[in-house]
């Protein structure tokens, strides 16, 4: 069988989404190391600085694009899967066998994925393309001058509705992270009793819980500062 069609298969899509989900993992711990900064409280040249760093070195941009290709891809997977799997089973359960085959996260994947996938596309508006393309104000730094992304994100999260926005987005990154790490795993061929404790409570504990709360505290953190 040639690549192209193992890709085409349901196993290949299933590897194809876990490949990208851990690239995806991966991105989320570099990215919540550097938004951190945003608590700091040196008038945002941690933050800033980051943010010029990731804005303008080549390697950094070319693994940008290629992090926005990985999540179109990622998602255009897991649509496909999701339909070829309802097509699979045209006549629904007359009573739904709950966690008998499925567990109650892997059943609210499309949903969150969907509300992720929302959240994605308001976040790059907010700031990724105000980077790029909008107007920031400048700020300085031992005579370097940068784009004043920290000013721009406080300024975001004075509205409330935002806030909210981005803390619901954190509880479906919480459930799809749940569900993908330890499907993936699976995937892989890591199903196995010595390494699913581990995986489980990485899953769980690391992607399912510290990464997002840590995220979602970081736009509450800014919004009780300007109250």
């Amino acid at each position: 069988m040639k690549w192209s069609q193992f890709f085409s298969t349901s196993i290949g899509k299933k590897l194809l989404v876990g490949a990208t989900g851990f690239f995806l993992c991966t991105f989320l711990i570099v990215h919540l190391a550097g938004n951190l900064s945003l608590m700091k409280h040196d008038g945002g040249q941690a933050f800033n600085l980051y943010a010029d760093f990731m804005g303008h070195n080549p390697l950094i941009q070319t693994l940008a694009w290629g992090l926005k290709v990985v999540i179109l891809i990622h998602a255009f997977l897991a649509i496909q899967l999701t339909i070829r799997n309802q097509a699979a089973r045209p006549v629904k359960y007359a009573v739904k066998p709950g966690n008998k085959t499925s567990s109650w996260f892997s059943r609210q994947m499309a949903i969150m994925g969907s509300i992720l996938l929302i959240f994605i596309v308001v976040h790059l508006a907010n700031f990724w393309w105000k980077m790029h393309y909008g107007s920031l104000d400048s700020a300085t730094y031992d005579g370097k001058e940068v784009g004043d992304l920290y000013a721009a994100v406080w300024f975001t999260f004075e509205n409330i509705w935002l806030v909210v926005l981005y803390v619901i987005g954190m509880i479906a990154l919480s459930f799809h992270l749940v569900h993908g790490f330890k499907s993936s795993m699976q995937t892989f061929g890591f199903n196995h009793p010595k390494y699913n404790g581990m995986i489980n409570f990485i899953g769980l504990w690391i992607f399912g819980i510290l990464i997002p709360v840590l995220f979602a505290v970081i736009p509450v953190y800014i919004y009780i500062n300007q109250i």
